[in-house]
């Protein structure tokens, strides 16, 4: 994400405290990948809701579109948002810095997402809300190649606010928070003409120059199936765990492709540096089962034009 934005912190009232345990379920490569020899496991998103809690407790179907690869592959968004820059790198997607590691004197790290109107949709439900549970950020250790639980949402609170991503130096409008019994976080949709930005307020630390790249992982639903919003995740490095707020001390880590959101669960899924080193050294979540070196199949084509003015190759 651009490093313009003004992070101005809306407390909810409660810190998440119910435990919870994210799933990873062993599922095999549909049949039209075989004939490309990618044969695995591939990590899927759309989970169902359990009747007493209300969490995603069990994947319930195969989403190649969720995919880890194919939400940081280019080219791979589901659909576009509404009301951003047209010439901002992550407008049409995933978007990465060259190695996606931190500046050499920076300590911590945040995981972040954002959620938009989707482009060419009618104006969404205004009392419509979103769902957002199992947030987690590792960071990899540069010289052991070992991933870090360094945000976990059962013990951080999410935060945010409405922001105007068209005219950052705008103030950001107060989001109403409300931690769910269950450990999950409901938050407002994006109003007309603002976006929903929310991260884990703790930011994760290590030491100076020990993390080379971060991983992070989410789950959003939406309370009203009439909802048009797109989603996408991501990381901000910080120079400390307690610096403000500027260019000097905030640097995007980068971005996952946009998601659209719908009732049912969907795990949206980040990783910096590149696609080779992440599938040779996954991190915990996703240890289980080997993942593509690459996405198989078409890109996109039922997310429709783009509103882009940038047009990424992918890479």
């Amino acid at each position: 994400m651009s490093d313009t934005r003004h992070f101005v912190p809306f407390r909810s009232p409660t810190s998440a405290a119910a435990a919870r345990l994210i799933h990873v379920l062993e599922q095999s490569v549909s049949a039209w990948l075989l004939p490309l020899g990618l044969i695995g496991i591939i990590a899927i998103s759309t989970r169902s809701a359990d009747a007493a809690s209300g969490r995603p407790d069990a994947i319930t179907s195969v989403s190649l579109a969720s995919s880890v690869i194919e939400q940081n592959s280019i080219g791979y968004s589901q659909a576009y948002p509404a009301g951003v820059p047209k010439t901002s790198s992550w407008c049409n997607g995933a978007s990465k810095p060259e190695n996606g590691e931190p500046p050499s004197d920076f300590t911590a790290v945040t995981g972040i997402a954002s959620i938009f109107p989707k482009f060419g949709a009618a104006t969404p439900d205004k009392n419509g809300k979103i769902l957002v549970a199992n947030g987690k950020t590792y960071v990899r250790l540069r010289a052991t190649k070992e991933w870090i639980l360094v945000q976990d949402q059962t013990e951080n609170e999410i935060v945010g606010g409405h922001f105007d991503a068209m005219v950052p130096k705008n103030a950001a409008l107060p989001m109403k928070v409300e931690v769910q019994t269950n450990g999950g976080t409901l938050v407002d949709g994006p109003p007309p003409g603002r976006n929903d930005l929310i991260w884990l307020e703790r930011r994760g630390s290590f030491a100076a120059g020990a993390v080379d790249s971060v991983y992070v992982q989410i789950d959003m639903k939406t309370t009203d199936p009439g909802m048009k919003v797109v989603a996408n995740v991501g990381a901000d490095w910080w120079r400390s765990s307690d610096s403000p707020h500027s260019g000097a001390n905030n640097r995007g880590a980068g971005n996952s492709n946009w998601v659209e959101l719908s009732a049912d669960w969907s795990t949206l899924y980040f990783f910096s540096g590149s696609t080779a080193q992440f599938v040779a050294d996954p991190p915990p979540p996703l240890a289980e089962a080997p993942l593509p070196a690459s996405v198989a199949g078409a890109q996109r084509t039922t997310a429709g034009a783009s509103p882009c003015l940038r047009t990424l190759a992918p890479r």
